[in-house]
């Protein structure tokens, strides 16, 4: 059993320098998205408040389209998975997928204190909903990508040097497999975003109007 488990960490969180190293990169990005919010102008501020009064309204008046949620979420999401998968096949492209796992963490970080700033100490439980699951599996999903990306790059780079083939076929299908997975782990977190999360955020709403 602990083999087993060894093993399956091992597969999610191969590399610890480079785990330390994103989730450091991902926190500053976090960070930085809550601090930009603060830095803004007060016309900027109210426009955000007004954007997530105005989606949170639409989930408690029921006026959300799940098909068209559904169908936007799952373009961010893959867009997301492509771009970081993709950009890995080259060695340059790592630089980028850095920096998207920033972004990750910039978008998170800015959402998060909008709630918070549009409904203060209401917005504890609503900001905490908004992560949990679906943006926690989002980051899982970028966070793993990066990391097999950043080792492919590096295997790629020493294939290159030593001009070993087979080694780079055994890469290529091991890095395939992590894209089904990211694949299929964004579909699920598309589905508990657009299904799950507007139906438990009502609940929260409705305690605080009671």
């Amino acid at each position: 059993m602990n083999k087993k488990k060894t093993k399956l960490s091992n597969i999610i969180l191969p590399s610890k320098k480079i785990n330390y190293f994103l989730i450091t990169i991902l926190l500053f990005g976090i960070i930085s998205g809550s601090i930009f919010l603060i830095v803004l102008n007060d016309t900027d501020k109210s426009n955000a408040i007004l954007q997530i009064e105005t989606f949170i309204s639409n989930i408690d008046s029921n006026k959300i389209d799940n098909g068209l949620a559904l169908k936007n979420s799952l373009i961010i999401n893959y867009i997301f998975v492509g771009l970081i998968w993709g950009l890995g096949l080259s060695i340059i492209g790592v630089i980028f997928n850095i920096f998207l796992t920033y972004i990750k963490g910039f978008i998170i970080g800015f959402s998060i204190s909008s709630i918070f700033l549009t409904y203060k100490y209401k917005g504890i439980l609503m900001g905490l909903l908004y992560i949990f699951p679906h943006q926690i599996i989002n980051i899982m999903v970028v966070c793993i990508l990066t990391i097999y990306s950043i080792m492919f790059s590096h295997n790629l780079l020493t294939i290159i040097v030593s001009k070993n083939s087979k080694k780079n076929r055994s890469m290529l299908k091991k890095y395939v497999i992590i894209l089904i997975f990211g694949v299929i782990a964004s579909f699920i977190s598309s589905i508990l975003e657009v299904y799950m999360f507007p139906n438990l955020l009502k609940v929260i709403i409705s305690l605080y109007t009671k």
